[in-house]
């Protein structure tokens, strides 16, 4: 593990650099974490990577510049449709085709009334947060910025993650990586959208673990659609895990481990079936087997 770990002390009290105020490190939780030299690291480069001056593997987070208030989201323009529909319905005793144009409104207009409804329902105060968006944009001179982002910089094999408000920087994690530290990638198979237009499909799941289970940081995901158990689809899922590896080697300097892939991750998702495990190992073909063990350091589900 490189750089040692600290407590807060007087030397993590508040401080500028550059334009930014930095935050004293809040360490309540084991979801905020650093080492020294992440933390050195990250804060002599600070302005760079606030300036987009760096390069950033696994970037995620945004910081957004808000120049305008948010409008106040109401019943109106499509929204209305299913309202003017019905009114339009009851006109069906002069013609029938008003019954079928009302419907038409309704039709066009459902989702979007109900999800205006929805955030009219539980979408808290609009004035009040619109207020608030107006004083932050005042107090910013006219520019409301506002985000978090996080990510590893190239290079300097250092995560971190920040909250920035205007000027006011919160650095919540800092961590140089060091060459025997493991990055984990699991998988699994996960249902989405709706019942319409929605489906089944399959992903792999990147994290490394800096201090102890609860600290497990997770950087990004990539998708893996092939998650059927027939010969060929556990293939091409292997030669997604193969090309991803490969990919990754270039952004992490220490050891790299896949867990699973998708197919397998359902068999021991409750616990390990040997038969079942042992049926999907035998599908994979010697060149995905020999591919998969010398991109990574681990393939641990060989090893069941």
């Amino acid at each position: 593990m490189s750089g040692l770990l600290t407590k807060v002390g007087p030397s993590h009290s508040e401080h500028k650099i550059g334009e930014y105020n930095i935050e004293p490190f809040k360490e309540h939780n084991p979801l905020f974490y650093k080492n020294d030299n992440g933390m050195k690291y990250l804060l002599n480069h600070l302005e760079q990577l606030l300036d987009d001056e760096l390069e950033i593997d696994f970037q995620s987070g945004e910081i957004s510049n808000v120049t305008e208030p948010p409008d106040i989201i109401k019943l109106e323009g499509v929204s209305m449709f299913p309202l003017i529909g019905i009114l339009i319905i009851f006109l069906g005793v002069i013609s029938p085709i008003f019954i079928v144009i009302g419907f038409l409104f309704c039709f066009i207009g459902w989702i979007p009334m109900m999800t205006t409804l929805i955030f009219l329902l539980f979408g808290g105060n609009q004035e009040e947060y619109r207020e608030e968006v107006i004083q932050q944009i005042e107090i910013g001179g006219g520019v409301y910025r506002n985000g978090w982002i996080s990510g590893i910089i190239n290079g300097l094999d250092t995560y971190y993650y920040l909250h920035l408000e205007h000027h006011d920087v919160s650095i919540m994690r800092a961590w140089e990586i060091s060459h025997d530290e493991e990055l984990n990638i699991s998988s699994e198979v996960y249902s989405y959208g709706g019942s319409d237009d929605g489906g089944v499909t399959g992903r792999f799941i990147t994290s490394f673990t800096p201090l102890s289970p609860e600290s497990v940081t997770e950087l990004e995901s990539n998708q893996c659609p092939n998650i059927g158990n027939s010969r060929k689809q556990v293939n091409l899922a292997c030669e997604r895990a193969v090309k991803y590896g490969l990919e990754l080697k270039s952004k992490w300097p220490g050891t790299i481990i896949l867990e699973s892939i998708p197919q397998i991750n359902e068999i021991m998702k409750k616990s390990v079936n040997q038969k079942k495990l042992s049926r999907i190992i035998s599908k994979i073909s010697p060149e995905n087997l020999s591919d998969l063990q010398s991109t990574y350091h681990n393939v641990k589900f060989l090893n069941y």
